[in-house]
């Protein structure tokens, strides 16, 4: 029997995880709604929607995210939608950027990681090809920052939870490829070693900027769970 493989699982598992987050947001938004007494409430949608399962998808699966940017405003034409007395779903193009970008992320990760549990492995691409994909994983890792830096930036608890989670994303994805990007090249381990000491200093730099907002007292309202 074949052995299932990470880059076949993960995509899979992540995938599954998010589509039923996504029909499960409605109903879950509708109780805390209905338990609150704010129904039709544009204040409360707005501080509460996406509701919690939702905003962990998006953060757990945040680079798909980034993946899917073009289309973040594509909420025209509706492919499908279903509504009941217990949850609303629909799919828009936006959606199914996402799920699409959820694929390629997870693919991609799980082809790493096989690669990396694979024993006796021969390396069969190209220095040059090595350092071109480390590259663009920094350059991806920097848009994640950005992109997370709009969720922040927003008056919304909801967007500004996902965008800590992107944050800690650009963070790991920063780092991994930075030091492969140093390990193509040879550096030694001293100068990996300031490497990674410029780059704690760049983060620690942005948490400190960042959390400035979260200090404010209007964040302390919107961020009860940080009080």
């Amino acid at each position: 029997m074949k052995r299932i493989t990470l880059k076949q699982l993960l995509p899979i598992a992540l995938l599954t995880f998010a589509l039923a987050c996504h029909v499960y947001d409605t109903h879950e938004y509708r109780l805390g709604a209905y338990r609150d007494r704010a129904v039709n409430n544009i204040e409360y949608f707005s501080q509460h929607s996406p509701a919690l399962a939702k905003r962990i998808s998006l953060g757990i699966n945040f680079p798909a995210l980034v993946l899917s940017y073009p289309l973040r405003n594509a909420y025209d034409p509706v492919l499908y939608s279903r509504n009941t007395e217990y949850t609303y779903f629909a799919i828009y193009p936006r959606d199914i950027g996402f799920f699409v970008g959820i694929v390629i992320f997870w693919y991609l990760v799980g082809r790493v990681l096989d690669e990396r549990q694979a024993q006796n492995k021969e390396i069969k691409s190209s220095p040059r090809l090595r350092r071109a994909a480390s590259s663009v994983g920094i350059v991806f890792g920097i848009l994640s920052a950005l992109y997370a830096d709009q969720f922040i930036k927003t008056a919304w608890l909801p967007q500004r939870q996902i965008g800590l989670f992107g944050f800690a994303w650009a963070a790991g994805l920063l780092a991994y490829f930075l030091w492969q990007f140093t390990s193509e090249l040879g550096a030694r381990r001293d100068s990996k070693q300031m490497l990674f000491a410029v780059m704690l200093t760049v983060f620690l730099t942005a948490a400190l900027w960042i959390g400035e907002p979260f200090a404010s007292p209007s964040a302390t309202q919107l961020f009860p769970v940080f009080q």
